[in-house]
């Protein structure tokens, strides 16, 4: 093959993974490569490190969209976006996107407040009008309950007490003024933890990390503010919320006042059979609600402190005005009548928009925007986790809500939050992530007093050999996963999805494979995708260049699908390592009939790729 023959598409593509690898080596990583340049006749990879590497630019509520310009690089004239422009987008902002589901008590949706209601001024009336406790199986075991009992020493003996007695007496009537008069006062009602939790950490977060300013306004407002809300429970949260259990789809709504009520409670560990780590305990199918492990941050990592801080943002917030909107937790679950027959089904791919720069909640803002969740939700969000699902539930707290009732996810289940706020402002990812201040979100609100936000948790598989993915029953499981993300029931024009990596760190997911996977089963839930690379210049290009033949070829999802499932096969092949997912897929595009848009994706003909592409990987020394 001399210079001048050109390269076929399959060819091409077959030099991306060396170049992967290449940029896997130590000292060369994703967030300081600029350009990737391939010619026809060899590979070159040209880096230029970034002066100031990734920044997550501010948070901020505007009608249009626009990138921060410390997301470019020196080469400031190249558009940060390709395919569909963002603005044509269908979005909860548009009349015919109203998708929203009404707020009305029923068999599958439990209200806590008084239904009807109407966004207003005032604050929605808690329903009952007195509290009402169910302590069983199907409810969340609330701290307030007369059932909740716990051993103490009276006199020399033991006996059960109300534990919300313990919790009052510890903050009624009593000013907490040190980190060290509110660990005795938690621990006086979590007294078998006298020997277990530590609060190290959270002495060195108040006693270092906090101003003599900040210190001050903690113990003077904020704290008695959180305690007023937690003791307020019986009268803000009159019903037991219902727990969101796995197999049955259902809804709860409740105000914001209320999550902050039960958020207040979490923040002092009063809820009673969340504090154990034993595998066959109540609620070990549960994530962790109480703020223990938070407080404790026995790593003291730096990220854990902007955690703390955006949570405290959030009581500052909500002690000082009263919220008055409404959010609404929805557990859908798709039964597998409603699952498309993938191999067969005839959609093609709708609209896409890839960009290397914004963020979902940002420039997603009117999107059903993807949660990269953890089968228990809110993942390490109330630990020392801090990635894309951790960030988003402590700078929108009220997401957290969520661990209180959801059980941990199923492949066929999703979780679906509407109507969450931004309290606060961040920058940075993982050990960078830093809180930046208070946000002020103006998103709009629906009739109920919603903001138009709506937030899906979507939960990927975390592969321990990356070649699993690629299986077939890794593939069903992942497009079954995104479906019930993305499937909806009211038939009517859908929002764009709002997405990204689904997966694609600690968990080891192949981006490119993600993002055919999330186009797939948005293309047969009727919905256009939104995709940040975030940073990633290179991998939007792959992504657009892929998506743009797909549609060229007219390539329906049950053929893509074909495709897939054949790759994965063929991954197991000792030859076949060297060949790509992509470079995989354009030789069989060069096969396709765009007429019926049908590839032949025959055994004989992937074998006949393969070898073919192998010899040239050989003959180019890749």
């Amino acid at each position: 093959m001399n210079d001048e023959t050109p390269s076929s598409p399959a060819r091409k593509k077959l030099r991306q993974m060396s170049i992967m690898d290449s940029l896997s080596k130590p000292g060369t990583t994703q967030s300081n490569c600029v350009s990737v340049g391939i010619s026809s006749t060899d590979c070159t990879i040209d880096i230029e490190p970034e002066e100031d590497g990734i920044t997550i630019v501010e948070q901020s509520i505007t009608t249009t969209t626009t990138y921060s310009s410390e997301l470019q690089n020196d080469n400031s004239t190249e558009k940060s976006w390709k395919g569909k422009p963002l603005t044509e987008m269908p979005s909860l902002f548009l009349q015919k996107c109203v998708q929203l589901s009404d707020i009305k008590p029923g068999r599958d949706h439990t209200v806590l407040f008084n239904a009807p209601f109407l966004m207003s001024d005032a604050v929605p009336e808690p329903h009952p009008t007195s509290y009402t406790d169910k302590w069983d199986t199907e409810h969340v075991k609330m701290p307030c309950s007369p059932s909740n009992l716990y051993p103490v020493n009276i006199n020399g003996n033991s006996a059960l007490d109300q534990r919300w007695k313990l919790v009052k007496q510890a903050f009624c009537d009593k000013k907490i003024s040190c980190s060290l008069e509110l660990e005795k006062a938690i621990l006086s009602y979590n007294s078998r933890y006298n020997q277990i939790w530590n609060f190290r950490g959270f002495h060195e977060f108040v006693d270092k990390e906090l101003s003599s300013t900040e210190r001050q306004k903690l113990f003077d407002h904020i704290l008695p503010g959180i305690i007023r809300l937690a003791i307020e429970v019986p009268e803000r949260v009159t019903r037991t919320p219902v727990l969101l259990v796995r197999n049955k789809s259902h809804s709860i709504s409740m105000s914001q006042s209320q999550i902050a009520s039960l958020l207040a409670n979490a923040f002092l560990n009063t809820y009673p059979r969340r504090n154990t780590q034993k595998r066959q305990s109540e609620f070990a199918s549960y994530p962790d609600i109480n703020f223990i492990k938070l407080l404790e941050n026995r790593s003291r990592s730096s990220w854990v402190y902007g955690k703390l801080r955006c949570l405290l943002n959030y009581f500052d917030r909500v002690v000082t005005e009263e919220p008055k909107g409404v959010v609404t937790f929805t557990r859908q679950v798709v039964s597998d009548s409603e699952y498309p027959s993938w191999d067969t089904a005839s959609d093609t791919l709708n609209g896409f928009h890839v960009s290397s720069e914004g963020t979902i909640e940002k420039e997603g803002r009117g999107l059903l925007q993807v949660d990269f969740a953890n089968k228990f939700i809110g993942g390490g969000v109330l630990n020392t986790g801090c990635v894309q699902e951790e960030i988003r539930f402590v700078i929108c707290p009220e997401l957290i809500a969520a661990c209180l009732f959801s059980e941990v996810m199923e492949n066929n289940e999703a979780l679906i939050i509407t109507g969450c706020e931004q309290y606060s402002r961040h920058s940075g990812y993982g050990d960078t992530f830093r809180f930046e201040g208070d946000f002020v979100d103006n998103t709009p609100r629906d009739a109920y007093g919603r903001r138009l936000c709506q937030v899906v948790a979507i939960d990927a598989i975390p592969f321990r050999s990356k070649e699993v993915q690629y299986k077939q029953e890794s593939i069903d499981r992942e497009l079954r996963k995104a479906f019930a993300g993305f499937h909806c029931r009211h038939g009517v024009a859908l929002t764009a999805v709002a997405t990204g990596n689904w997966g694609c760190g600690a968990f080891r997911g192949d981006p490119r494979l993600k993002c055919l996977i999330q186009l797939m089963a948005a293309a047969v839930t009727h919905r256009d995708v939104v995709y940040f690379t975030f940073g990633d210049r290179q991998l939007r290009d792959d992504l657009y260049n892929m998506y743009s033949l797909l549609k060229e070829k007219e390539v329906t999802v049950g053929t893509l699908y074909t495709m897939l499932c054949q790759y994965g096969q063929q991954i197991g092949g000792s030859r076949s390592l060297s060949l790509d997912l992509y470079g995989y897929l354009y030789a069989l595009l060069d096969t396709l009939d765009s007429e019926d848009g049908v590839a032949d994706c025959s055994s004989e003909t992937n074998n006949s790729i393969i070898e073919s592409d192998v010899d040239v990987a050989v003959e180019k020394n890749l």
